[in-house]
């Protein structure tokens, strides 16, 4: 089985745990096999400093021997030529005891050679001490016994030399391979670490810059940068908790929509009290008139109801198509007339000497989703109304523009780089103006300045997604004591080139 097969069997193959659990033993190992590699070198150089030590006993016995033999030439003392005679055996000893030492630091020729020359000289010294040899004798045996001395001396000083080197070569090949070690050491510390940053940290960076780019891409989940079972594992939850903030954003969405909805149906009584009112006005007439009637004017008076019951059946539509639950969809969608029709479901909130102002170009359109684009008008309208005085002006237009950077003003959405044809909405009031501490905050969900239970807080936080979800723009300018404006702009448009704006003034 190979590597992949075993990593795969132990699951450290797809596991961050495992891969960095793989890393460190990795180090572990390297740093196990080099101690022990030490732990063999230094056993080595205890052996050479032995040898070195028995170079040196042996050095140091053969300078024993000269000493005493200098010192019986001048004194012709039998101590001496005793002390001399024990320092070759000592000698002796030594070579015959350490004899497979002495081979790995000399020659076996050399060896030899020595044990011979020590074997001579032992001979003429005993010679010496036996009292066969006189004062003629003993001087002329001293040039012979001192040569032979001096040639000892020579051989054990090469052999401790010898030593002395093969220990500095031994000493510098081992700093040579320590340092050599920690570089390598290093370098593989080096080389885990950007395996374990390959493996590791660049599928969590890959997964940060993805969940950073959430907001902008409007994404509903993520793919796993990696098959590890943690990133798989985190991927999952954070896609279960993107699933549920999707529905508890659409909650919220729906709980706004259908608040709105409640706040509409007092502009919808008033809308549909004019049509009803001419029916029943009508239906009247003809009962009277029944039998005995103008013909001619009793069809006018069944258009007029036919009439009016198409008006009351397009308000009641108008209203469904608010109220009901669809898909996102951009199409194309006339402004005018979506304006005007959001301003007639809110009017019964509006002030009797307030006015609404509406100047929206003819046949301006912009690609939108009309039933959430008129959640953000009747939500800002809502705000502009609730600070709005008795006798206040709320004023909303729109025009087709060249986007060339973000509006003025406090700026959120995704489309607030956007460059090119925009078409831009702006409604703006008279009234006392935002605080500039609250301005900062007021796209913030549940944020309200209202008392409790007079609002949750999510009719400007609404808007901006919605802006949001058509890729737009939406900012607000605003001024104590001198009215707020809020301005949205769309990307594309078209359909207002060489038309003008309709300008009217709705009373209350």
């Amino acid at each position: 089985m190979n590597l992949r097969g075993l990593l795969s069997m132990y699951g450290l193959r797809n596991s961050l745990s495992g891969k960095v659990t793989l890393g460190y033993s990795a180090v572990a190992l390297v740093i196990l096999a080099t101690s022990l590699f030490f732990v063999g070198e230094l056993r080595n150089l205890e052996e050479r400093v032995l040898l070195g030590q028995r170079a040196t006993d042996l050095f140091d016995a053969v300078l024993e021997i000269r000493r005493f033999e200098r010192n019986y030439f001048l004194h012709r003392q039998q101590t001496d030529l005793d002390e001399n005679a024990h320092y070759i055996g000592l000698t002796q000893a030594l070579l015959s005891q350490h004899r497979a030492d002495f081979l790995a630091i000399t020659p076996q020729s050399r060896l030899e050679g020595l044990q011979s020359l020590l074997a001579e000289y032992q001979r003429q010294i005993a010679a010496l001490g036996s009292g066969i040899a006189g004062g003629r004798q003993v001087e002329s045996a001293e040039p012979r016994v001192r040569a032979l001395g001096k040639e000892i001396v020579s051989i054990a000083e090469a052999m401790a030399g010898s030593e002395r080197q093969q220990l500095q070569a031994t000493l510098a090949s081992f700093r040579t391979v320590l340092l050599s070690v920690i570089v390598g050491m290093a370098l593989l510390i080096v080389v885990v670490g950007r395996a374990l940053s390959q493996r590791v940290v660049r599928p969590l960076k890959e997964m940060e810059s993805r969940v950073a780019a959430i907001p902008g891409n409007r994404q509903e989940r993520l793919d796993p940068p990696s098959q590890d079972r943690e990133i798989v594992s985190i991927i999952a939850a954070f896609n279960h908790m993107l699933k549920e903030l999707g529905l508890r954003q659409k909650s919220l969405m729906r709980s706004e929509r259908l608040a709105s909805l409640g706040t509409m149906l007092s502009g919808v009584a008033h809308e549909l009290n004019n049509p009803l009112s001419n029916i029943s006005s009508s239906c009247q007439i003809l009962q009277e008139e029944i039998g005995d009637g103008d013909v001619a004017m009793q069809k006018v008076y069944l258009a007029q109801i036919d009439q009016q019951t198409e008006r009351a059946r397009n308000i009641v539509r108008s209203l469904l198509d608010f109220s009901r639950e669809k898909a996102f969809s951009k199409v194309p969608v006339l402004l005018g007339p979506l304006v005007a029709q959001t301003v007639g479901f809110v009017r019964g909130e509006v002030s009797a000497k307030s006015v609404v102002q509406l100047s929206v170009p003819d046949g301006l359109a912009v690609p939108a989703d009309a039933q959430r684009l008129q959640q953000v008008f009747v939500n800002l309208i809502r705000n502009a109304m609730d600070g709005l005085a008795k006798e206040g002006r709320i004023r909303i237009s729109a025009r087709q523009i060249y986007a060339d950077g973000p509006p003025a003003g406090t700026a959120l959405g995704s489309g607030c780089d956007y460059r090119g044809e925009a078409v831009e909405i702006c409604v703006s009031d008279t009234g006392p103006g935002i605080a500039p501490e609250i301005l900062p905050r007021i796209f913030d969900p549940f944020f309200t300045t209202k008392d409790v239970g007079h609002g949750m807080g999510l009719g400007l936080f609404v808007v901006y997604e919605i802006v949001d979800e058509h890729d737009g723009c939406i900012s607000v300018e605003s001024a104590l004591g001198h009215g707020t404006t809020f301005c949205i702009r769309l990307p594309g448009g078209g359909g207002a080139e060489g038309e003008q704006a309709s300008s009217r003034e709705v009373l209350k």
